[in-house]
């Protein structure tokens, strides 16, 4: 009972605000509980003498609650790719030293969905940047932009696209946290008016401009968002010494990857008003995260060619 308390998202709740729209979010609903817990902070919470106003954060996952499908993957339908993902589109232009233009991506497909099945995604979905060594990072970045503002935005979910939008109008910053490689995820900036720097995802480093196979942690992968929002807002507060920051809200749509982020978010006690942590997934929950998200779907696409 305490969670439900501190958390706004929940059990009971549930019926009462998503009974009249079971096949899409109410996102009329996020958004207005959001804005309202940062003005009630605002008015609650003195401005330091340093000057430095608050900062107000909502932290998303990207593949599944942004995109319809998987930026690095792509998406499927009955069998049938309906778009290809940054990896097989950067192998097929020439960016993989390991894997050869023609025909690499099936063999990259197999090797990677093995090592996903069999060791995991800690080593699975680095693996991804790491298969592009040798490449300048500048090329990478440059391929995942075209491809957004090509084909990939034509898959952004219409529900995320309003609450990112208008929760930077009523002034809170929306942060992406994924599991996809930084460089492909960042290529999503000008297509969805967030700051590349408000993206971070899966980072290998990199030497005179090119990409190597040495990872950088945290691995944005289920603890390891959580560790890079702790990062981000302990920088963020650094940065404005007397700043505080305020994480407002959180969203995912997979409790391996994005539940522990959620949880904590749902879980904080903030000076006033309460947080909201959206899943976008009808799945069971487990009994860990049980009474703890707001559970929701999400309405269609923006654009989808084809009505695909």
């Amino acid at each position: 009972m305490r969670t439900l308390e501190r958390g706004l998202i929940l059990g009971l709740m549930l019926a009462a605000h998503c009974a009249c729209r079971a096949e899409e979010p109410n996102d009329t609903w996020i958004i207005r509980h959001i804005l309202q817990a940062h003005d009630e902070i605002l008015r609650k919470v003195a401005t330091p003498s340093s000057g430095a106003a608050p900062a107000f954060l909502a932290f998303w996952d990207f593949d599944g609650t942004i995109l319809k499908g998987d930026c690095s993957e792509g998406l499927l339908a009955d069998g049938k790719q309906v778009y290809p993902g940054l990896a097989q589109v950067a192998i097929e232009q020439g960016l993989s030293r390991v894997y050869p233009p023609d025909r690499g991506f099936e063999r990259f497909w197999a090797d990677y969905t093995n090592m996903e099945a069999h060791v995991g995604p800690w080593l699975a979905y680095p693996f991804i940047p790491q298969m592009l060594r040798g490449s300048k990072a500048d090329d990478v970045l440059q391929l995942s932009r075209r491809h957004f503002a090509g084909t990939l935005s034509n898959f952004f979910m219409a529900s995320s696209l309003k609450i990112i939008h208008t929760l930077q109008l009523g002034g809170v910053e929306s942060h992406i946290v994924s599991a996809s490689a930084d460089l492909f995820v960042k290529g999503a900036a000008d297509s969805l008016g967030i700051p590349s720097d408000h993206i971070h995802g899966i980072e290998v480093r990199l030497r005179e401009g090119r990409l190597t196979e040495e990872i950088v942690y945290p691995v944005t992968w289920n603890a390891g968002k959580l560790e890079k929002i702790r990062t981000i807002v302990a920088q963020m507060e650094r940065e404005a010494p007397g700043r505080r920051v305020y994480v407002l809200a959180g969203f995912g749509d997979s409790y391996s990857t994005d539940g522990p982020f959620l949880r904590f978010i749902a879980t904080q006690s903030l000076p006033a008003g309460k947080p909201v942590a959206v899943f976008w997934n009808s799945q069971q929950e487990p009994d860990e995260y049980r009474g703890l998200f707001y559970h929701a779907r999400h309405s269609l696409t923006v654009h989808d060619p084809g009505g695909r």
